[in-house]
């Protein structure tokens, strides 16, 4: 089976980041020694799609070296990364669905799927997520970047599971039931 999985973090009010993309709410927890499943979610997946401003932010953020697996970012102006020599980062844009048609042909399997918001609300839009699994951390922002421009999004989907780590962070997995 062939699922694409969208993976976050979020506030408990609903925000992926803070004002101008802040992530720094987010690190604390990130600094607790905890993967929160992310080592077994590469290991199941083909390839990750990310949008932009996320790959933006991990650049700013240090994170280099080798892509654990083939990354997609979507991008409508994949000219100002002409400088990334990555064999295993590819720049991509247009109709979301061709785009993931595209990376299921070149590597077929599951898609991690990081964000950010633009990349969700694309992909929620055309009915393109099977499952989400949000951490959702116990911190209010108020303002911000919003995961879901609503909570319609919800809809679409049954929680089907939760857990609770010492963190303070609830990992809600929901799939996908329309």
């Amino acid at each position: 089976m062939n699922e694409r999985i969208f993976y976050a973090a979020i506030s408990s009010d609903g925000f992926l980041s803070g004002p101008d993309g802040d992530m720094s709410w987010a690190e604390k927890y990130l600094a607790s020694g905890e993967d929160y499943g992310y080592f077994e979610l590469v290991s199941t997946s083909s390839a990750i799609l990310m949008g932009r401003a996320t790959f933006d932010f991990e650049i700013e953020s240090g994170v280099q070296g080798p892509r654990p697996l083939p990354t997609y970012v979507l991008t409508h102006i994949p000219e100002l990364y002409e400088d990334i020599q990555d064999e295993n980062i590819y720049f991509t844009g247009g109709d979301i669905s061709l785009v993931l048609e595209l990376i299921q042909e070149k590597h077929p399997g599951n898609l991690f799927i990081i964000g950010g918001a633009d990349t969700v609300s694309q992909l929620v839009e055309e009915n393109l997520i099977d499952t989400m699994r949000l951490f959702v951390c116990p911190e209010e922002l108020g303002t911000g970047t919003q995961a879901f421009k609503d909570d319609t999004v919800y809809n679409n989907f049954t929680l089907i599971n939760e857990k609770e780590y010492s963190s303070g962070i609830v990992e809600e997995v929901y799939q996908r039931t329309i």
